[in-house]
């Protein structure tokens, strides 16, 4: 079979100076893709910013014959998205893929220690700066007529951790952002899907005490291994969207939220929800919506809606 090349592909990585960004980049670059490398350069302990890290990845692939640049601006702003993808206009004429990485993490605040100060922090960056880049970049991305998004969610975002509701927050906005998107992208051809990735990185330090098993994370959950599905919801080929997949230590699953047939009865009681909920939550023949629409098909039943 032929290798998917990413030949005269212009692809903005965000986040991408480190860990799973950066793996995501080289792989892009090393099938031919134009790869701009952005990232502020701050540390996890928030020193920084700083161009060196980007400015190191883009000169690697350059080194190895690809094509690169580093751009350092704040995607969490609307100024930041508009400079970075006018940037990316500039050297390569042309946004074909948005990878959109960049992100944080924080453990160990509970439900009663929430303060608004951190969710406005995490959800800036994951939430409300992913929907200004794709944005700025959208009539970029319509020309492609092969426009491709990638966001990143995670199983914390999709089924829960504890003692993080930022964090959870942030990535679980991240779906809402993605169902909407691929609505509006299917029209342009635009395709947007959503990896859970699982690898041990710097964000990643610290979450266990456990020696032993932080040893074997590190030595098994590269981030390489999660590039792949990247490169392949990044490709022209891709023919998914809408759908968010979970990947880590070289196992590749898709994620998905069904709907039960449930029950229905117009007139019910709190009695009759008591007492009809085994079929409320009955998952046999479940359905998986493509649009809210068709998730209100069967409430709306017999109504004439033209």
């Amino acid at each position: 079979m032929t290798a998917m090349s990413f030949d005269g592909r212009v692809v903005i990585v965000t986040g991408a100076a480190r860990g799973l960004g950066r793996a995501y980049a080289m792989l892009l670059a090393q099938r031919g893709a134009c790869v701009v490398i952005n990232d502020l350069g701050v540390a996890i302990d928030g020193t920084g910013p700083s161009p060196e890290p980007a400015e190191a990845v883009a000169s690697l692939i350059r080194a190895h014959g690809g094509k690169a640049i580093a751009d350092h601006s704040d995607i969490s702003t609307q100024s930041g998205v508009r400079s970075l993808v006018a940037r990316t206009v500039e050297e390569f004429g042309a946004v074909d893929a948005l990878v959109c990485n960049a992100g944080t993490i924080g453990y160990g605040t509970t439900p009663d220690k929430i303060e608004p100060d951190q969710f406005n922090s995490q959800l800036s960056l994951m939430v409300t700066g992913v929907g200004l880049l794709i944005g700025a970049a959208w009539d970029w991305l319509k020309r492609s007529g092969e426009g491709r998004i990638v966001l990143m969610s995670s199983a914390g975002g999709m089924f829960g951790i504890p003692a993080n509701p930022y964090y959870t927050s942030a990535k679980g906005g991240v779906i809402g952002l993605l169902r909407g998107l691929a609505i509006d992208g299917a029209v342009f051809g635009i395709k947007v899907n959503a990896v859970c990735p699982l690898a041990y990185t710097r964000l990643f330090e610290g979450f266990s005490e456990d020696v032993a098993f932080n040893t074997w994370f590190k030595d098994n959950a590269k981030a390489e291994y999660v590039a792949p599905i990247v490169g392949y919801l990044a490709h022209s080929a891709c023919e998914p969207t809408g759908r968010v997949f979970s990947s880590g230590l070289g196992h590749v699953s898709e994620v998905f939220i069904g709907l039960t047939a449930g029950w229905k009865q117009r007139a019910h009681s709190i009695e009759d929800i008591r007492d009809n909920f085994a079929q409320i939550v009955d998952r046999d023949g479940f359905a998986v919506p493509a649009t809210a629409i068709e998730s209100s098909a069967t409430m709306f039943g017999d109504a004439p809606i033209g």
